[in-house]
Formats: structure tokens, C-alpha cells, sequence
């Protein structure tokens, strides 16, 4: 056991924390209860530890119900297959009808050979995340993160006398790489929102009410189809975009650590409001947090996860600002000041 740990996560990381909250005896409570008593300063990082060892839950996931019945049936199908295909016998040609056939089989496979070179450097490829951030490698080098639910679609090759362009639905993170002849890269958003990139890091959240974009580095111009005008951002900033054209522009400096540590899988807040967590919650996960205090929006917490666990940030929140999250539906919390 250390004397001192710099966080709650070091605290929930020790085997012998975690063997006390899973398996509590009277020997190791008095211990805990001790450390504690020569740490009183730590009293909050220990109740969050807590938390994180009881909370952190790893599901299984097994095959589906019915894939024992589709192997075996796909097993079966092959067995009964025909060893080779079967071909009917036909008379040999003639030398005449041979060559003829051959300029014909010749011809064929130049316009074959063309087309598929025609649609190997012209034709689209999608990427799309089904469960977990997916990283994606562009052809000029550039990477992108795909959030779950996301999806993008690219050339193949793109030339040098044109933007490099990409469509985005959902949230990714790109990081984007500086060609020699100043090549612009764009992410098109279906609600015909533009990102105009020379070489920098930022991340794209299209989502039905607005498009968010947050910029790490480098610079971007956003080119948004009811203003006249381009947005040029700088360095951690965000813009909102609302669908609705008639809602205003939403434009303010953040941490932009908080709206990219979901490519790792983590929750990271620097002296960030319980509002803008509970925002991005909503944002992320389309939960619906309301607070029964309107000014406990206001207050802030530094805090850094390393999960992607909406119930483990809740906790924390809860147990370092002395809260009760309440479901109103599985969806729906509603965060209170405990009684």
C-alpha cells in the first residue's frame, strides 16, 4: 500500500484497494480505515475509487443465439455441393469461329480491364463504426476517428488539381496532413456545412440539431450555407451550427481535450461546469439531464476517467459534489442536491 496516491483512478488501479472493496474483511477494513485516518485530506478520492472498482463491469459478448444453427447449416450446404461444376459438351469450333471468339474475348477484357481501373481511381470508399471508435488511414496520409455510429466516404485517389474531399455523418476526429502544393482538404456534413482544412486536428460532430466543430490545431474556415461569410476558427474553439437557420451561431473558447477523449475511450474535464459535462453527456449518448438547481450547472470539477462509462462519471460527479442522480426513465436523470 502507498502513503499518498495523486488520484482516486491511481487509488481504484492498487490490488489491495480493490481486493478490500470486492472482498471486505475485518483486517483489511481496519487497514483502509486506518490509512484513512492518516489521509483524511484523501477522503474524496476514496469514495471515488470506490466507485470506480464497483461500478467498472466488463459484459461478455458471446455469439448470437442462432449462430450454432447457421455454421452448421453453411457446413452442410458445402458438403452437398458438387465437387466441380458441371459442363455440357459442345462441338469444336472451327479455326474461323476460334479466332473470332478470341478478338471478342481480347476486346472484352480491355473494356473490362479499363472499367476497373476507371472505378479503382474514381469510385467512393465508406468507412462506418458500428460499436467503438475506428481509426481510418486516408490516401494522403491523413487519419480519421470514427465515433460509434459514424460513417465517411472518400475517393479513392485523389489528384492534385483538386480538393481533397471527404462526407461525414456523425462524429469523427481528423487529423489532417499538410501537402507540398497546399492541397485544401474538406469534410462535407449532409446539412451542406463545409470544413476547409490546410494541415491541423479537429473534430466534426454532425448530428440532427446542429454540427458541432472543435478545433485542436492548425486552422480551419467553416463555410456554412446561410451565411454569407466563412467562420475562420482558431485553436480551441468551438462553433455550433444549428440546423435551424433562423437560430443563432453558438461561437466560444474551450478545453479541447474535453471533446476529443473519446477517441480513447476516457472521460477527461479540466475545471469544467457540471453543465457542459452534462451537455456533452447529451450530446455523446442522447441522455436528458436536467438539474433541479439551475445553479448547479454552474459549478466545476476536474475529474479524469479512464472509461468511457457514462454510470462511472455520474457517480463521480454525485459523490465529489455531494448530489443524488434519480431515472426518471433510463434516459432521463434528473441531479439533485441530496437531502
Amino acid at each position: 500500500m502507498e502513503n499518498e496516491y495523486s488520484s482516486a483512478e491511481a487509488l481504484a488501479a492498487d490490488p489491495a484497494f480493490i481486493e478490500w472493496v470486492q472482498h471486505p474483511t475485518p483486517a483489511n477494513t481496519a487497514v483502509w480505515k486506518r490509512w484513512l485516518a492518516q489521509h483524511p485530506d484523501q477522503s474524496a478520492e476514496l469514495h471515488l475509487a470506490r466507485q470506480l472498482v464497483t461500478m467498472w463491469q466488463l459484459s461478455p459478448i458471446g455469439p448470437p443465439a442462432d449462430a450454432q444453427a447457421t455454421v452448421w447449416a453453411a457446413i452442410q450446404a458445402q458438403k452437398n455441393a458438387p465437387a466441380y461444376p458441371v459442363r455440357h459438351q459442345r462441338p469444336a469450333p472451327t479455326r474461323r469461329r476460334r479466332i473470332g471468339t478470341l478478338t471478342t474475348v481480347v476486346g472484352m477484357l480491355l473494356l473490362l480491364t479499363g472499367t476497373v481501373w476507371y472505378w479503382q481511381t474514381r469510385s467512393l470508399i465508406e468507412y462506418a463504426s458500428a460499436e467503438a471508435p475506428r481509426t481510418i488511414r486516408l490516401p494522403d496520409g491523413s487519419t480519421v476517428v470514427l465515433n460509434t455510429g459514424a460513417s465517411v466516404r472518400f475517393p479513392q485517389h485523389w489528384s492534385a488539381d483538386e480538393p481533397r474531399t471527404v462526407s461525414l455523418t456523425g462524429k469523427a476526429q481528423f487529423s489532417v496532413s499538410h501537402q507540398s502544393n497546399n492541397q485544401r482538404f474538406i469534410v462535407q456534413t449532409p446539412d451542406q456545412l463545409q470544413v476547409e482544412v490546410l494541415g491541423t486536428v479537429f473534430t466534426v460532430d454532425e448530428q440532427a440539431r446542429q454540427t458541432r466543430v472543435v478545433l485542436t490545431s492548425g486552422r480551419v474556415r467553416l463555410h456554412v450555407a446561410s451565411q454569407s461569410n466563412p467562420i475562420n476558427m482558431v485553436p480551441g474553439e468551438l462553433v455550433d451550427i444549428p440546423a435551424n437557420t433562423k437560430e443563432a451561431i453558438i461561437r466560444r473558447r474551450v478545453e479541447p481535450a474535453v471533446y476529443s477523449a473519446w477517441t480513447t475511450r476516457q472521460f477527461i474535464f479540466d475545471n469544467t461546469t457540471l453543465g457542459e459535462m452534462a451537455d456533452l453527456l447529451t450530446q455523446d449518448i442522447g441522455y436528458r439531464i436536467e438539474f433541479t438547481d439551475p445553479a448547479l450547472r454552474d459549478r466545476r470539477m476536474t475529474i479524469h476517467l479512464p472509461t468511457r462509462n457514462p454510470d462511472v462519471l455520474l457517480a463521480a460527479i454525485a459523490e465529489a459534489n455531494d448530489l443524488t442522480v434519480s431515472t426518471v426513465t433510463p434516459k432521463h436523470l434528473r441531479i439533485s442536491p441530496k437531502l
